[in-house]
């Protein structure tokens, strides 16, 4: 539409022409578009850079289709005249400023890839949740089994009396003290609210009209105009350590509290508690420095690993993620060993060679994490091994001799070099996936209970009465043996880090049967417990002196179970009538591997068994996933879950599929994936 153009000093005058009669417009935007295309000629003027800010705008005149216009630089950007060729007004902008274009950015070039951004969590200087102190007197918790009041309104009558008003209102929502909380009488698993029984669909609509109230509430009360009300929660949002499950309605309320943020800016605190932490809400409360909430200038936050952490921006760089192969079937690589930042994902040809006879080929979607792995990773692992030992696919082919399985099946079991898209697995080691469960649910499962039940069962030979030691009892084999040894009738000690003894009350571990595992406490209380006796069996992943003192609890003999290999002892140094075995899954025939996984399968169909907490990450992430296992951090299983392909038989849902990005993932789908 820009048809001439002329210059002359500061000022550039030029014409435009709309092509079509308008329609509708009151001012049509190829119009204005064909008056700023002008700037390209001015000296400074806008070259390289994008219309941002319009101030002063005024239409004098709708309809126009030919523009006479003049354009002049001022000192808060250019102003633009515009009149019909009459010379009647038609726009005028007092000042228009420019934002520059980064051409280096536009170009894709490499130095443009460093400045990518990411959401990371990270640590708030400061801010600790295990430290030791009294919650600050300007605090008034809300809710809660100990809480100041039971909701906003007794609290606002309260300062109606003339009780002085506090600086912060901590808000305790349901699930985040253990208890109802503030906003009703309403559990994980459901609940009652405004006295009619709730499904579970209903509950996180239920928490979000009570937080509602309490939120205006807040808001409107003349009493609180100087304070801000922090929020608790409790598995709301995933972090750098990731909750082993989001609760819906936790992350509802974040939802919701960030659009008050957002009207209301510095009223409102969000805080995540960790849902693996089971201390009381008080208790926690009472660790965390209160001032430091009214003067760190944060307003999310969440408590994980004994340390509190809020979202940042940081730069993306390589080892964030992994990079998946585009061609061919891959695997999870440790490069040289040694080090966790070597990992990384590389071709896999012998995956697509020809099956052997008694295997299946498996298009892999989940894969569980074990501390082998991590061992293997570092160059710690005895003898020679390779990554992965269990997960869950897709049947993709089957191989000479294989009986029971068909193409299409969704399988688990033990899977050799499992972190891969495309593995070869004994067909006699796997077995159907339950219904009703995910894949990453079946990749929990493998390692975890064959190794407790090889262990407790063929290894141990434990009996209903006996009395049983379980190191680690808060991970994946430790959870899972105690389950199996308490359906087999023993009487279960565990031991694990003491924000984790929650996870062992759960599975019925009585409460002087639990110590922990970072200390040596647990020799002398066991002892005490079992008045001298001490135990039968000890299942052990510990070193050093914890073995010793874990010996020490066999004064009558016994069997001691060693699965974590690196600290293997000599058959001269063991006490007088102790069995020491050394095993590990690779033991047990195939058909035994198989014969134990139906068992297992059965007990979980029968209830006997339940599945372990579950934490779910995505391969790409895997560095992290591996760094959070070698610290313990975890309660049940790790599983690192595969990109699903798109399946071209299948049919895909754009939703937004009119827009311009749902319009380019849709040609995508169709020109690449052949959907």
């Amino acid at each position: 539409g820009l048809r001439r153009v002329w210059v002359g000093g500061e000022d550039v005058w030029a014409e435009v022409v709309l092509p079509d009669e308008p329609s509708g417009f009151t001012l049509h935007p190829a119009l204005l578009d064909g008056v700023l295309h002008a700037l390209g000629v001015m000296s400074g003027g806008g070259e390289g850079g994008l219309p941002f800010a319009f101030t002063g705008v005024t239409v004098h005149r709708a309809g126009a289709r030919v523009l006479h216009a003049r354009l002049r630089r001022g000192a808060e950007g250019v102003r633009v005249e515009a009149v019909d060729p009459a010379g009647r007004p038609v726009v005028t902008v007092e000042s228009l400023a420019f934002r520059p274009i980064n051409q280096e950015s536009l170009a894709g070039s490499p130095s443009s890839a460093a400045r990518l951004l990411r959401m990371r969590w990270a640590p708030v200087p400061g801010l600790t949740a295990d430290s030791v102190g009294d919650p600050a007197p300007e605090w008034v918790l809300v809710g809660g089994d100990a809480g100041d009041h039971a909701d906003l309104a007794s609290l606002n009558q309260a300062l109606e009396s003339g009780v002085a008003a506090p600086s912060m209102v901590v808000l305790s929502c349901p699930g985040a003290s253990g208890a109802s909380g503030a906003l009703g009488a309403l559990g994980a698993d459901g609940g009652t609210y405004a006295g009619y029984e709730e499904p579970e669909a209903d509950r996180a609509e239920a928490i979000l009209v009570r937080l509602l109230t309490e939120v205006q509430a807040f808001l409107v009360s003349p009493h609180l105009a100087d304070a801000r009300l922090l929020v608790l929660t409790r598995g709301a949002v995933t972090t750098e350590a990731p909750v082993a499950t989001v609760d819906p309605a936790m992350s509802a309320i974040w939802g919701m509290i960030r659009s008050a943020q957002t009207e209301h800016p510095d009223r409102f605190v969000l805080l995540d508690l960790d849902p693996r932490d089971t201390r009381a809400q008080d208790d926690i409360l009472r660790a965390l420095p209160p001032a430091a909430f009214l003067t760190a200038g944060l307003d999310q936050l969440a408590t994980r690993d004994g340390e509190v952490v809020a979202p940042a921006l940081a730069e993306l760089d390589d080892n964030d993620r992994l990079r998946l192969p585009a061609n061919g079937p891959w695997q999870l690589s440790t490069g040289s060993g040694g080090t966790l930042t070597e990992l990384a994902t590389i071709a896999h040809p012998r995956a697509a060679e020809t099956l052997p006879p008694g295997t299946v080929r498996l298009s892999m979607r989940a894969t569980g994490l074990n501390f082998r792995d991590v061992l293997i990773a570092l160059g710690m692992y005895p003898g020679e091994a390779t990554l992965g030992s269990e997960g869950s696919g897709v049947v993709t082919e089957i191989g000479p001799g294989v009986t029971g399985l068909t193409v299409g099946d969704r399988v688990m079991g033990l899977i050799p070099e499992s972190f891969g898209d495309v593995v070869v697995a004994d067909a006699r080691t796997v077995a159907p996936i339950p219904v009703e469960w995910s894949f990453a649910e079946a990749a929990s499962v493998p390692v975890a209970f064959l190794t407790a039940r090889y262990a407790l069962g063929d290894l141990a030979g434990l009996c209903a009465g006996e009395r049983v030691l379980v190191h680690a009892g808060a991970g994946g084999v430790g959870m899972a043996a105690v389950q199996l040894a308490r359906h087999l009738g023993a009487e279960v000690f565990a031991t694990a880090h003491p924000s984790k003894w929650g996870a062992l009350r759960e599975l019925g571990v009585a409460e002087d049967h639990v110590a922990s595992s970072r200390d040596l406490g647990f020799r002398a209380a066991f002892l005490e417990v079992t008045g001298g006796a001490g135990v039968d069996v000890v299942l052990n992943s510990l070193t050093g002196e914890f073995v010793d003192a874990s010996l020490e609890l066999l004064p009558r003999g016994g069997r001691f179970i060693e699965m974590g290999k690196t600290d293997v002892r000599e058959a001269a140094s063991l006490p007088s009538g102790v069995r020491y075995r050394t095993f590990d899954l690779t033991e047990p025939e195939p058909t035994r591997i198989g014969d134990m996984l139906s068992e297992l399968l059965a007990l979980f169909a029968e209830g006997e068994l339940k599945l372990l907490p579950l934490t779910a990450w995505d391969i790409r992430r895997a560095p992290a996933a591996f760094r959070h296992l070698s610290q313990a951090r975890h309660v049940g299983k790790n599983v690192l879950t595969l990109p699903v392909p798109v399946d071209p038989e299948g049919t895909v849902l754009v939703t937004g599929g009119t827009g311009v990005l749902g319009g380019l993932v849709a040609e995508w789908l169709v020109s690449v994936c052949g959907v």
